[in-house]
């Protein structure tokens, strides 16, 4: 059974766009739109998060919250808010509230896949192995050695550039988690660097290109308005 995550938000553009980042990571969502729906709907067993839109006065987030931890005495679970951009009254007020995190509209995808990593580590449900000197990386068919700068797919070798192979790395050490591209960046160019987005792209491109020639396949999924993980699976849901 997938841990469900209830969202409490009147903004239901916003509330497809953290359905489909959950979907990704392993958890079901469900949409209410109000406090006395979220009260009632928070007695879920299989409840992992609650996340609250707060961006307007529809309701008072102290009382909220309060009601939560009161309805769930012996099991609070995690409560995030989402609060608009330049609304400092309203993030003073959640701040009393004692939440377990607090994001700013518009929010830093990777951060939240962070926060959701926190809720269920094992999400992805894939690893990466690595060597008997721990200098190896072993995903699938792909073998990264780090000393070397060499990668291997089913034996031959894969031709990449420097910031392709610091791309596949930061992937390989984390399978089927979605990184974002100021993630990227911070992995694979140097500090202090200035990159555009579209570069990332082109460069996630290209690797994906060159480890398409040696498996077959395509194995790093993009995700919509948040970025790319390294995705074994997809292949097998095509498939399948």
């Amino acid at each position: 059974m997938k841990p469900l995550i209830l969202i409490c938000s009147t903004d239901y553009e916003f509330y497809l766009l953290l359905a489909q980042i959950l979907s990704m990571r392993g958890f079901k969502s469900s949409l209410v739109e109000g406090a006395e729906e979220a009260l009632a709907s928070v007695k879920s067993d299989d409840l992992a998060a609650v996340i609250i839109d707060y961006h307007n006065d529809a309701f008072r987030i102290g009382d909220l919250v309060n009601q939560i931890r009161e309805t769930l005495t012996d099991k609070t679970p995690p409560i995030a808010v989402f609060v608009g951009a330049g609304n400092q009254q309203l993030y003073l007020e959640v701040l009393k509230t004692g939440v377990s995190e607090i994001f700013m509209r518009p929010f830093n995808p990777e951060r939240f896949l962070s926060y959701l990593s926190d809720l269920s580590p094992d999400a992805s449900g894939e690893s990466c192995m690595k060597g008997p000197s721990g200098n190896t990386l072993i995903y699938a068919e792909i073998t990264m050695h780090l000393d070397s700068m060499r990668v291997e797919c089913n034996g031959m070798d894969v031709q990449l550039s420097p910031i392709e192979f610091r791309l596949l790395q930061h992937f390989l050490q984390k399978p089927g988690y979605v990184f974002s591209r100021d993630a990227l960046i911070e992995a694979a160019w140097p500090q202090g660097t200035f990159v555009e987005p579209r570069t990332v792209d082109v460069h996630v491109g290209r690797l994906r290109r060159g480890m398409r020639r040696v498996l077959g396949r395509d194995i790093i999924r993009t995700v919509r308005a948040t970025g790319y993980a390294l995705d074994e699976r997809q292949h097998a849901k095509r498939a399948s």
